[in-house]
């Protein structure tokens, strides 16, 4: 059989990749580890493990881009897609629309990441600060390349078939699939740079440049990746038909979901959150925080999941949907030791922690089955509400106004539980109605003045 790529000649490479990955998400310790010890190997390791993943996921597009350009008939994509004839424009139209666009967005996101230090916004900050949001724009980015990687890097993409293919059995991939892995990559990078801002509270640090900047162009691929979504690109459309067989919209959705929730509920807590007084009845506001987080999850989960065609039985669909909200619950309540051991520097540790896992557990969920999408705009919804009712079950702030934040917050969350199931396609419409009950959210509660000394109904 023919050996290509690294699947057959170099089994170990995607192994080996991981674990530089896994590194990242304790880089700061490992750095700072390697920093006080004295001989120099320590510290030769270091760049190693830094530079590491960009240097592989570049040398696996550069393996790519010589393969097809040279019309290499040794590597699958190349035998699959393009005759002997195909002109310039058709292998660059491969390049990136075909896995060649995922190798160069990963590459290019894990650059980005290591030389973050680099951008004007970070420049400004000392050095203490820029590294930091080096640490955690590198853990972002390892995370979201670590839980998307069964379907950003699929076996068959790497590994010949055996028999191999006599012929060309398709045309190549239409130039507008390389939006998939373009707005994939620049929602880590953008998200990343959320993530540092809103997760660095140990440092003290002007974070509000890097912020706004962050957060606007975060705002604007939420919009783009929504309204592509809604074109019916040919991966979204592939998933639809057959919802049990995961491909790269299953990532590109991951990681939206991690920049909607850092956009729209963790980066903005960080100032409202800031402004809550000590918390009289705080228990209350927990518990009710915990227990409207867990209805809205499982009545979402559920009906979004009754309404596709993967379960023969209601009781199948439930069972799923109680299965996907206990793992996010679960981790929720699981995480609020984490204060207790000592990672509390957020203003609200337990709160910030609930959140943390609204954004990571619905990613693993989505890695371990592609069922997991339907927890989005439940989460969305319930974090949303999360921002709320600390402010309405406390008693020594003000409660937000009625008419401006709590009712309208309620019709937008009946709306976007009820109205997906009038649209045609369920799970999309749930997504974009969901997220005008997070805009109610941020902005009143942006807007709300914190005195107590009045309530404003």
């Amino acid at each position: 059989m023919v050996e290509i790529m690294l699947g057959d000649s170099l089994p170990w490479f995607f192994p080996m990749l991981a674990l530089l990955l896994c590194t990242w998400v304790a880089f700061a310790s490992i750095e700072k580890r390697a920093n006080e010890g004295e001989n120099s190997v320590s510290k030769f390791v270091v760049p190693v493990l830094r530079w590491g993943p960009p240097i592989m996921l570049g040398w696996l597009f550069l393996h790519r881009l010589i393969a097809i350009f040279s019309l290499d008939k040794s590597h699958m994509e190349v035998l699959q897609y393009l005759p002997s004839e195909a002109g310039m424009g058709d292998q660059f139209t491969l390049l990136l629309a075909g896995q060649g666009g995922i190798e160069l967005a990963t590459c290019a996101a894990a650059i980005f990441a290591v030389c973050s230090p680099r951008l004007p916004s970070v420049q400004a900050m000392s050095t203490e600060a820029s590294a930091a949001v080096q640490h955690r724009m590198m853990m972002f980015c390892a995370l979201c390349i670590l839980m998307g990687v069964g379907v950003l890097f699929p076996e068959h993409a790497y590994i010949a078939s055996s028999p191999l293919p006599q012929q060309n059995i398709g045309s190549a991939p239409a130039i507008s699939n390389a939006l998939l892995p373009l707005l994939f990559g620049l929602m880590v990078m953008f998200g990343g740079e959320l993530f540092a801002v809103s997760s660095v509270y140990t440092i003290e640090a002007d974070f509000s440049a890097l912020a706004k900047k962050a957060t606007l162009k975060c705002v604007l691929l939420i919009v783009a990746t929504l309204a592509w979504l809604a074109s019916g690109p040919d991966a979204w459309v592939a998933w639809q038909q057959d919802s049990t067989d995961s491909n790269a919209a299953l990532a590109l959705l991951m990681v939206m979901h991690a920049t909607v929730v850092l956009t729209a509920v963790l980066q903005p807590s960080r100032r409202i959150e800031s402004r809550l007084a000590h918390g009289e009845r705080r228990s209350v506001a927990l518990l009710a925080m915990f227990a409207s987080v867990g209805l809205i999850m499982l009545i979402s989960a559920c009906t979004l999941l009754n309404n596709s065609s993967n379960f023969a039985t209601t009781a199948g669909a439930n069972l799923f949907g109680l299965w996907l909200t206990s793992s996010v619950l679960g981790a929720m309540l699981l995480v609020q030791f984490m204060p207790t051991l000592g990672f509390d520097a957020a203003p609200r540790p337990e709160t910030w922690w609930l959140r943390m896992m609204g954004l990571l557990i619905p990613m693993v969920a989505i890695a371990i089955t592609p069922f997991g999408i339907y927890l989005l705009p439940g989460v969305w919804l319930a974090l949303a509400w999360s921002m709320v009712i600390p402010w309405i079950a406390e008693a020594d702030v003000a409660t937000p106004s009625v008419a401006f934040v709590t009712a309208p917050l309620f019709g937008a969350t009946v709306v976007a539980l009820a109205l997906p199931f009038m649209a045609s396609q369920v799970f999309l419409a749930a997504m974009f109605l969901a997220t005008p009950a997070l805009i109610v959210a941020v902005a009143g509660m942006l807007i709300h003045k914190p005195s107590a000394l009045q309530t404003t109904s």
